[in-house]
């Protein structure tokens, strides 16, 4: 027994650190699974944003940093009065698609929810926008504002009204701006919805009109709360998708006129490959992270907030 004994206190540290071992490889075992993905997102996400920022504090000739100047930048941005006007069309551009969009794409995930005879091909006819390029896009609503040959002044003037320059007079053409881009935004979010719509029990909505709710009580106390998660997710992702839209506004307006639809992202296009100032382009972008990081912030307080009432 003695030696037993003795032999069971020798082994006992080595198995201590055997377990210590095995633990440690049951760690790093998940973390090795993860590496890959975790490098890849660095490369093409992290990389990009650090050297924007480091670009932002140089002077540049073209895609060559000149001399190192801080946040010069950034500053000649404050005194820049056209930043102001680009930041204020960015909010207008945003929060109008989103006040448009968002109510559209829900109206219409309600009427699809229902039991109606062909709505596999409404549903596919109401995608249809979704899948199109921004450049078909762009190019469909020129022609449908146009003053001259386009479909809505033919309506308007057969009404007896005036013709109305949509996309040419300051006072409307944000506004033309924000339906053609809703236009061809509003199925992703109808998508979401509809699927957050059929995971809502039918048993909670007959259990309501047992006790007499209506469908306007069953919508607001019922429906709206247990999807309210897949909306503010939905409007995060729409956010930064409309926050840094090109191609759309290029094309359609290309920020005219007088820059009454010239947002953040297309100065930071035009800044950057039209004019080269790469180093501008740069501090702009830089703002435009920011200010996607603020809204997101704001948006997911507003998520546990609703997750917590």
């Amino acid at each position: 027994m003695p030696l037993a004994l003795d032999e069971s206190v020798r082994r006992a540290p080595i198995l201590a650190a055997t377990a210590r071992q095995r633990r440690r490889q049951r760690e790093i075992f998940p973390l090795s699974l993860l590496a890959p993905a975790v490098l890849l997102v660095s490369l093409v996400s992290v990389l990009p944003i650090v050297y924007a920022i480091d670009v932002s504090l140089y002077r540049t000739f073209y895609l060559k940093r000149v001399e190192f100047i801080g946040l010069a930048n950034y500053l000649e941005l404050l005194r820049d009065p056209a930043f102001l006007n680009n930041l204020v069309r960015s909010l207008l551009f945003v929060f109008g698609s989103l006040a448009l969009a968002m109510p559209l794409a829900t109206v219409l995930a309600l009427v699809l929810n229902q039991d109606l005879r062909a709505r596999t091909l409404f549903r596919t006819i109401i995608v249809l926008p979704w899948i199109m390029t921004q450049v078909v896009v762009a190019l469909l609503w020129a022609w449908l504002y146009n003053m001259e040959y386009g479909p809505l002044n033919y309506i308007i003037r057969g009404l007896g009204f005036g013709a109305i320059e949509f996309l040419s007079d300051p006072g409307t053409s944000m506004l033309s701006l924000i339906v053609a881009n809703v236009w061809r935004s509003f199925p992703f979010p109808m998508v979401l919805v509809l699927a957050a719509l059929q995971g809502v029990p039918l048993e909670v909505y007959e259990a309501a009109w047992t006790d007499g709710a209506s469908t306007i009580a069953c919508f607001f106390r019922i429906t709206l709360p247990l999807i309210a998660s897949t909306l503010l997710i939905t409007t995060i992702v729409l956010s930064l998708q409309y926050f840094n839209l090109v191609t759309l506004i290029l094309v359609l307006t290309a920020g005219g006129p007088a820059r009454a639809t010239e947002t953040l992202s297309l100065r930071t296009f035009n800044e950057g490959f039209g004019y080269f100032h790469v180093g501008l382009a740069s501090a702009i972008s830089v703002v435009i992270f920011l200010l996607n990081i603020v809204f997101s912030l704001l948006y997911m307080k507003v998520l546990r907030g609703d997750e917590g009432a």
